[in-house]
């Protein structure tokens, strides 16, 4: 009977500390939101890369070293770590030793979940085929030319029906008015002879 109650307290036992010890993306979003929010987001770059699909990218390892200790893992010469630093002009992202290897689990768990709702909630219009337009000339010439605005632009696709229907009205609204001037000094040249 006491060898019956010993097995079934250690049963009991493992199954809380597999309950305690399993991944939770709830958990996981109350330490992003704090922790995380601020440099990075999950679907869009803010300070930090987008995180979106990270588990995908980096091994659960890389992702916990590195959120550990940033620097630690950027001075050991990993290429991956070199590359982002450089990418996002040398800021340092803030050592957060203090989280567990649990705690950092748990924000993977919620990127993971968050990725896949953004994945799930894009439409086929926020799909970019192609790489957004990029000033590399600084020349006046350029700017004047190009409307060079500051940011990222992506060219016109064929599914940008708003846009094109905008297009279609001004080009409409231009010939207009440019018909109704001609007809107005066509008028106008009758009524002085």
């Amino acid at each position: 009977m006491k060898a019956r109650f010993i097995i079934l307290t250690l049963f009991v036992l493992s199954f809380c500390n597999l309950l305690l010890a399993q991944v939770s993306a709830d958990a996981g979003k109350a330490i992003f939101t704090a922790r995380c929010n601020a440099c990075h987001g999950i679907g869009k770059q803010v300070v930090g890369p987008d995180l979106k699909d990270v588990e995908n990218i980096r091994s659960e390892e890389w992702i916990i070293n590195f959120v550990h200790s940033s620097q630690t893992v950027i001075k050991s010469g990993d290429t991956a770590a070199v590359a982002l630093f450089s990418e996002f002009n040398k800021t340092i992202m803030p050592d957060h030793s203090d989280l567990s290897n649990g705690d950092i689990k748990n924000i993977i768990a919620y990127i993971k979940q968050e990725s896949e709702n953004v994945a799930k909630n894009a439409g086929p219009n926020l799909k970019i085929d192609k790489m957004p337009y990029q000033n590399t000339d600084e020349s006046i010439l350029h700017r004047i030319i190009f409307l060079d605005l500051p940011g990222n632009h992506v060219p016109l696709q064929l599914t940008d029906y708003v846009a094109w229907l905008a297009i279609g009205v001004a080009i409409i609204f231009l010939i207009v008015a440019l018909i109704t001037k001609v007809r107005f000094e066509d008028s106008k040249d009758h009524d002085g002879k």
